[in-house]
């Protein structure tokens, strides 16, 4: 198990289990020494199943900060917020790079209120995906770049497409100095699935990764955790570790994330 994971979830998402307190006492069974908790970031308007809505971002806050105090002795806390990048929600964004000690992008529409990065299956989409991705890193808003193939879900053939944008993506995490993120989520729990060139977990994909270890990009494994149980299995982590297999990935088991997020803050707009 990791030491350190900044990806963790809540249920106040919709689409996560058990209380704040559990996701802590798992985290520390399974030697995590350093958790941040990253639930998905409620904007300007209700989205059930998905994300916490704006009156429950209080509470999120309140609870973390209370486990924080509580724990200090067990495990160091810190509490964030995994966002997108939405420019009609940059009030919202804004708000957050300020009182959160880190934000992660997940990239899950488009647009806000738009296609879903899970059903991608054009070019163009991709391309989207990644200016995207672009936006967020160019304007100081994230800290790391959570399942940066989460766009391959649907998305039916490693082509040309892909790998220009893998590359893309590899250059914007150089030049922003911001780690992309090996996920130990759904798409590893999800196994495998057949796609028009092969089998293949809808992400971690292989040549995201070969494209990072080639730049020597900075790469966090993310648990993505939904439930507290997955702090107890390496099952996931050694999934995506079979993806990165034979790879000179530039794997970081001791990054600073806090440290980092302090001087990005500052470049925020």
């Amino acid at each position: 198990m990791l030491e350190r994971n900044f990806h963790t979830h809540t249920a106040r998402c919709g689409h996560a289990a058990g209380s704040d307190e559990q996701y802590v006492e798992n985290a520390i069974r399974g030697g995590v020494k350093i958790l941040g908790f990253s639930d998905h970031a409620p904007y300007h308007r209700e989205d059930p199943g998905e994300r916490m809505n704006l009156s429950e971002l209080n509470g999120y806050v309140q609870s973390i900060t209370a486990l924080k105090q509580k724990y200090a002795d067990q495990i160091e806390i810190h509490l964030g917020l995994e966002v997108e990048c939405y420019k009609d929600q940059w009030d919202l964004l804004a708000q957050y790079r300020k009182d959160f000690e880190y934000l992660i992008l997940g990239q899950h529409e488009l647009c806000f209120q738009g296609e879903s990065s899970y059903d991608i299956r054009t070019s163009a989409g991709l391309n989207t995906y990644t200016d995207l991705i672009g936006y967020a890193c160019e304007h100081g808003l994230c800290d790391i770049i959570a399942h940066p193939d989460v766009c391959m879900w649907s998305y039916p053939v490693i082509d040309d497409t892909v790998q220009a944008i893998a590359e893309r993506i590899a250059a914007l995490s150089l030049h922003y100095d911001i780690p992309v993120e090996l996920n130990a989520g759904s798409g590893v729990r999800v196994g495998k699935r057949m796609y028009q060139d092969g089998l293949r977990y809808p992400y971690p994909v292989r040549i995201f990764f070969e494209t990072f270890a080639k730049k020597h990009c900075k790469v966090l494994i993310g648990l993505d955790v939904h439930d507290p149980s997955l702090f107890l299995t390496d099952l996931y982590i050694n999934r995506c570790l079979e993806v990165i297999e034979g790879l000179d990935v530039n794997l970081l088991y001791d990054y600073d994330l806090i440290a980092e997020a302090k001087k990005r803050k500052a470049l925020f707009y």
